[in-house]
């Protein structure tokens, strides 16, 4: 079954959708048109993280019981996902 939402963002790393059981492929998009996201591990940072440009996406395919978080220097930046099972 394939889900989509969104996702707030700010300072702190923010888990982008969750822990699944299963493995799956997730697309990120960052929409905001002025400010950059990152994206990584629990601990991600704005100078440690993979960088998503302004309005880009990224896909990631994840095992079980991973998870992706995501960072900006903007509170309230607005990311969207989808993820689907493989």
């Amino acid at each position: 079954m394939i889900t989509n939402g969104w996702t707030s963002v700010g300072l702190t790393p923010t888990p982008i959708d969750g822990v699944h059981n299963q493995p799956s492929r997730i697309t990120i998009h960052n929409n905001d048109n002025a400010t950059n996201v990152y994206l990584g591990g629990a601990n991600v940072t704005i100078t440690s993280g993979l960088l998503l440009l302004k309005e880009e996406s990224y896909q990631f395919e994840l095992n079980p019981l991973e998870q992706i978080y995501a960072v900006s220097d903007k509170v309230g930046h607005v990311i969207s996902w989808m993820r689907q099972p493989i």
